[in-house]
């Protein structure tokens, strides 16, 4: 039901299919096939510089596999929890367009998710949760539209940049030409900004992401010092790189996860080591690093302070990660 506001405002709240959806699959679709392009153009280099060129296939194919099954149990979501819909609130005022989650579902399939994750050790699923949570509200300027779609045979309106959806409106039959109607307006009256704004922001991710890859790397050494588990590591890049490109939320992951590298690297300086030569000697662990290895512990140390004011400064709102940053007059 749509609500016309004495401003000229409109505000309605729908019931939506999912899965039978054409612009919802393609739209899940495409977000797996770009996570999974974005870790393996991550991944090849790293192994590639590391000299372990044997394990990119098995990790190529454990990503397609994980991504794949993600993928799957996405739509079994859809289907079987949601049941295959969900509501939602769309107002749509001067300004520019609001879309609030009405679905408490999702929502608390969402807090679940990051609370497992957290319980289970497992940084993907409270990524999942996180990035879930993060879409419950979203709201564009017109300024950042640069064109729309309509779809009048799924009531479907999709808001785009020059590049990429931002957001997609959904309609019933009773306001989808109404809802087009004032969309059109706005975007034939409004100041179309030019985005050149976007090359730029795409040039500072481009230079933050190589500062990640940086930054990164003396810990896949440390994996060879300290016997860290790499895909510790793997996760700390991922999710810094997700923080930059995706959602500040992802930052609370990265120093969760930094947390643990500490805590490892303190244990096993601190433990107790035992050489076997002639007779039997006892070390503390940081009394067997020689000078390279205490460089690479320092370089790591140091590493990971970056990521960690990376990741403070994107939960503190001074950092918008790439694809956020069409939400916001900047």
């Amino acid at each position: 039901m749509t609500e016309i506001e004495n401003s000229g405002d409109l505000t309605w709240e729908i019931k939506f299919n999912l899965l039978t959806n054409p612009n919802i699959v393609k739209a899940w679709l495409k977000a797996m096939g770009a996570t999974y392009i974005l870790c393996i153009g991550i991944l090849i280099p790293v192994f590639a510089g590391t000299g372990e060129w044997d394990a990119i296939p098995v990790m190529l194919l454990i990503f397609l596999v994980v991504c794949a099954g993600l993928t799957l149990l996405g739509f079994i979501i859809m289907l079987l929890v949601m049941g295959n819909a969900s509501r939602a609130r769309f107002s749509l005022s001067q300004a520019g367009v609001t879309y609030t989650s009405m679905d408490k579902k999702a929502g608390t399939l969402a807090r679940i998710a990051v609370a497992a994750g957290g319980f289970f050790g497992s940084p993907g699923v409270a990524g999942a949760g996180l990035l879930s949570i993060s879409g419950e509200e979203i709201s564009l300027p017109w300024a950042a539209v640069y064109e729309a779609l309509f779809d009048d045979k799924n009531n479907t309106i999709r808001l785009r940049n020059s590049y990429r959806d931002l957001l997609h409106l959904y309609c019933g039959n009773d306001n989808f030409d109404e809802v087009q109607r004032f969309v059109q307006n706005h975007l034939e009256k409004k100041e179309t900004i030019e985005y050149l704004t976007g090359k730029h922001r795409f040039g500072r991710g481009i230079v933050s992401t190589l500062l990640v890859i940086l930054a990164s790397l003396p810990l896949y050494i440390l994996n060879d010092i300290l016997d860290l588990n790499i895909l510790l590591s793997l996760m700390i890049m991922l999710f810094s790189l997700a923080t930059i490109w995706m959602i500040p939320l992802f930052g609370w992951v990265v120093l969760v996860l930094e947390i643990g590298v500490i805590g490892w690297i303190v244990k096993f300086l601190s433990g107790t080591r035992t050489l076997k030569l002639v007779s039997t000697y006892r070390y503390k662990g940081y009394e067997l690093l020689d000078a390279g290895e205490w460089v690479i512990i320092l370089l790591s140390l140091a590493g990971m302070g970056y990521l960690a004011w990376t990741s403070i400064r994107a939960l503190k709102g001074k950092r918008i990660p790439v694809l956020m940053q069409d939400q916001f007059d900047v």
